[in-house]
């Protein structure tokens, strides 16, 4: 790359409209408007931008005012935000085709899930790992430092904790990065980057309303530039309301195997009497009624209501012509809740005095399936989870001579998160209600109002899943860079560096346990040190002085991270990149790199918990077998000893094309290929078909007594737990699994990363149109057994593309966005009544007007207005069967036809 390019590149990054913008950024003219007038502090500002441009860091290198050598950069400008209706920074995430879990979708943590599993929705690129796994192979960053990660069972950056009017861009390099920044890069960097500058106040509001739906957010940011220096203050509040299931047509959970019309729960107000293999329908206990049935939907929340608060204050100043510094502080706050029906089953006996005999069937012990909705309402069971976190930072820059600066870090950031589910019914009290004899200790589930001891029943739903962690991480950083020697080329541009961190991770939780216990108990705690060193240097073979036919520019760069953690020892990734222009209207890039995602503290937690379980089903049977009456299943859980890094080997190829013969074109596609090894994770118990083909090796179908009992002497006390299975006449375990979390699976994916920009003025103002998305090409995983499986048509979408046509006419500003999920097949199972997924596509409008005007009350004034969905389109149908059919495919869901009316106003 030539000098040329290279500042321009430099001028378009400080603007926030990088060559590789998804959509437009933030204007030098809107820039400038937020700067101090006058002659003196013009020339300050001109000064101060000046320096500003030599020491920016893009994402994905080491090196101030260089792009990444060979890979592919995403920025996406603080404009994003208004013309997608972005509310949070994960929907402005939601916008981009890489993120696959996030886009064309809804980010929330939760939809019908259960929040002990899930606490943090966070984005996905390449869609490496669960998103329910305690690691994450997507590094999140806030101006390219770490902060401590929120959630009980998982250990993870909340993207919505920073405010949306501080954002200045977004940065995404879809290349694994732990040469430069260590664990978790595997398949790319996300970068929020917040403003440096601003002067003045500027404030915006918008609401949105669906059916049965409302959101509300505001924003206000107010700062002073002196020139020489800026501080600021943003705040963001958000919330909206819960979504459930009866607010959407397409959200059903429906028996498919039976009928697609039928509900598929059988646990209904006023439920069902089963008894000796017939179902009797309450009230009339008459077998030809049929049962009664219910969409178990109905009344489960698939959007969480929420409530979010989150700032920043930034200073920024510099102290002379040498050094200057910049500090950050935040704090953020988010709490969710949702809420669904409980529905149970209970046995009874004729002891019971609430007992009903069915007159066509009088003998036997009755299980009745019933809702405690007649008593405790359709919104009994809670469930919520929520975090609070602070940290603060200080950078300090001083140069070194004419072309070398030392930058320093100081990174202190903490959390608190939580987690319950309460109202669920504990099964020994439930059970024992069931069985009981008088009218003091028994329940009357043909009719629960009618029970005379309505404190019983509050007793059994005095139970909660409950979890608590704190997280705590000190981040402390050197860097030195600059010019090592000049070639024809241009400078050979390098940069060393140290980092510590120091992370403390606190962490408790139990399940079916009282309400308000769990504060009694005392906390789990895990640390852990990391020692790293690291480099990278640029080589400019070829640039504007030495430029020959045919080689316009040709730069190469290297770089290497080696780090040494506490617990599981040391780890180096290096990273080559290349970025070669035949003629300056073409790029061609490549790189290749190793990166990994260490085992996170609540991996490391599990590993010294470890614990029998006994559960009275048999939880997994393989195809052909058939368990015995009575069977019980004997599981080992926790998290394996002894873990190690999750590795992946990443390169990728791309090109760039500007063709001058097009004004306002570029085109650019970028292929990629990563090989991800030793993935952490827990055997799926919950998919059988699954277990037996790719994890057979750590379950045991008929185990002898020697097996039983070498099994339960893995874990301390764990041999009193297999004791009663080993004795004459003992129930029948029909299997033992090991249910730990290990390093166990491969992936490999590889696919193109493609878009095309279009821009031109025009007599009424300016059109533009981009289209950009992503296409998989292969996917292949493997177990720990088993055959290597192709993923790539089942049960995955190979296509994620956003369309985007605009025009600006005037102050108007109008868009149009289109978001095309495609279909994809599924593998059909018992509980999967389907071959294919159906395509997903939505339109969303977008319309922003700035009031012309000079006045107080009319200057810098804008209204704007979102239609996302525009024709209110459904996901495609899901059909599940099971008590967890619900209609709504993965990654695939929508709040329907949402309008969003908003307001700005700069001072």
């Amino acid at each position: 790359m030539n000098v040329t390019s290279v500042r321009s590149l430099r001028c378009g990054l400080l603007a926030g409209i990088a060559a590789a913008a998804l959509s437009p950024g933030i204007s030098l003219a809107q820039q400038a408007s937020q700067r101090p007038q006058g002659e003196e502090a013009a020339k300050a500002k001109a000064k101060s931008d000046a320096a500003s441009v030599d020491d920016i860091v893009v994402t994905g290198t080491l090196l101030r005012g260089a792009a990444p050598v060979g890979s592919n950069l995403i920025s996406v400008g603080q404009d994003a935000v208004q013309s997608q209706g972005a509310t949070s920074t994960n929907e402005l995430l939601a916008t981009v085709p890489q993120v696959t879990n996030f886009f064309n979708t809804v980010p929330t943590q939760t939809l019908a899930g259960n929040p002990n599993q899930l606490q943090v929705a966070r984005p996905n690129l390449r869609n490496l790992l669960a998103t329910n796994a305690s690691t994450s192979a997507t590094l999140v960053l806030v101006d390219g430092r770490r902060l401590a990660g929120v959630g009980v069972n998982q250990a993870t950056l909340d993207p919505d904790l920073i405010p949306t009017g501080a954002i200045e861009r977004v940065e995404i390099v879809t290349d694994g990065g732990s040469s430069t920044y260590g664990a978790d890069a595997v398949g790319g960097v996300i970068n929020f980057i917040t403003r440096r500058r601003f002067n003045g106040l500027e404030v915006n509001a918008r609401h949105g309303i669906a059916d049965n739906y409302r959101s509300t957010d505001a924003n206000v940011i107010a700062g002073k530039d002196w020139g020489s220096g800026s501080f600021y203050v943003a705040y963001n509040f958000a919330r909206n309301d819960a979504l459930f299931g009866r607010d959407r047509k397409f959200i059903r959970a429906l028996d498919y195997s039976r009928d697609p019309a039928v509900p598929n729960s059988i646990q209904c107000d006023p439920g069902n009497v089963l008894l000796n293999g017939v179902t009797y329908p309450l009230p009339s206990l008459a077998a030809a009624q049929g049962a009664n049935r219910c969409d178990a939907s109905d009344n489960a929340t698939f959007v969480p209501r929420n409530k979010r608060h989150s700032a920043l204050a930034s200073l920024s100043q510099e102290l002379n012509d040498f050094i200057s510094v910049d500090l950050r502080a935040f704090y953020g706050k988010r709490d969710t809740l949702s809420e669904n029906e409980l529905r149970n089953s209970v046995t009874i006996t004729s002891a019971n005095p609430y007992y009903r005999r069915i007159a066509a069937n009088p003998v036997g012990n009755q299980t009745v399936n019933f809702s405690f909705a007649p008593v405790l309402g359709t919104d009994s069971i809670k469930l919520g989870s929520g975090f609070q976190e602070w940290g603060a930072n200080a950078e300090v820059k001083a140069k070194l001579g004419s072309n070398w600066q030392l930058r320093t870090l100081f990174n202190y950031s903490r959390s608190s998160s939580y987690f319950f589910i309460r109202g669920q019914a504990n099964p020994g009290r439930l059970s024992a209600a069931g069985r009981g004899t008088t009218l003091a200790t028994a329940i009357n589930p043909y009719d629960l109002a009618a029970t005379s001891n309505q404190a019983l029943i509050a007793d059994i739903v005095d139970n909660e899943n409950v979890g608590q962690a704190k997280d705590q991480l000190l981040d402390l950083r050197a860097i030195v860079d600059g010019s090592l020697l000049t070639l024809p080329g241009g400078d050979v541009r390098v940069a060393i560096g140290y980092e510590y961190m120091q992370q403390d991770f606190r962490q408790r939780f139990a399940s079916d346990i009282r309400v308000g216990v769990l504060a009694t108990r005392p906390y789990a705690a895990y640390n852990r040190d990391t020692h790293s060193v690291f480099g990278e240097i640029l080589v400019p073979i070829f640039g504007t002085d030495n430029a020959v036919g045919g080689i316009n520019s040709l730069t190469l760069s290297a770089s290497a991270r080696y780090d040494k953690y506490s617990d599981f020892g040391d780890t180096f990734n290096p990273k080559i990149g290349v970025t070669y222009e035949p003629v300056d209207w073409l790029t061609i890039r490549g790189n290749w790199s190793t990166s990994f995602t260490a085992p996170t503290p609540v991996d490391q937690l599990g590993s010294l918990r470890n614990n029998i379980q006994v559960f009275p089903i048999a939880a997994a049977v393989p195809s052909g077998d058939t368990a015995p009456a009575g069977s019980n299943t004997i599981a080992l859980q926790g998290a394996r000893p002894n873990l190690q890094p999750q590795t992946a080997e990443t390169w990728s190829v791309g090109a760039e094309i500007n063709p001058p013969f097009v004004d306002g074109l570029r085109l650019s596609a970028n292929y990629y290929h990563v090989n991800f090894e030793d993935i952490l994770l827990a055997p799926p118990v919950q998919t059988p078909s699954q277990l037996f083909q790719s994890y057979s090796d750590v379950v045991t179908i008929r185990p002898t007594a020697a097996q039983i009992a070498a099994f339960g002497a893995q874990v301390p006390g764990g041999a009193a737990a297999v004791a009663p299975f080993l004795l004459p006449g003992a129930p029948v375990v029909y299997q033992l699994i090991d249910f730990r979390t290990g390093n166990f699976k491969s992936l490999e994916v590889s696919g193109i990363d493609f878009q095309a920009n279009y821009s031109r003025p025009t007599g009424f103002g300016s059109i533009d149109a981009n289209v950009s998305g992503n296409y998989q090409l292969t996917r292949k995983s493997k177990g720990s057994v088993g055959p290597t499986l192709t993923e790539l048509n089942a049960n995955n979408p190979r296509l994620t593309l956003q369309g985007l046509l605009g025009a600006n006419l005037g102050n108007l500003r109008a868009q149009v966005t289109w978001n095309h999920t495609s279909g994809f097949d599924v593998v059909r199972t018992t509980q999967l009544i389907q071959d294919r997924i159906g395509a997903f596509d939505t339109i969303n409008l977008f319309f922003k007007y700035d009031v012309p005007g000079e006045s107080a009350l009319l200057k810098d004034l804008s209204f704007t207005l979102n239609i996302n969905n525009v024709f209110d389109t459904d996901p495609p149908a899901f059909r599940q069967t099971g008590l967890n059919g619900f209609a709504t495919a993965p990654n695939e869901f929508t709040l329907g036809r949402l309008f969003m009316l908003g307001a700005s106003k700069k001072f």
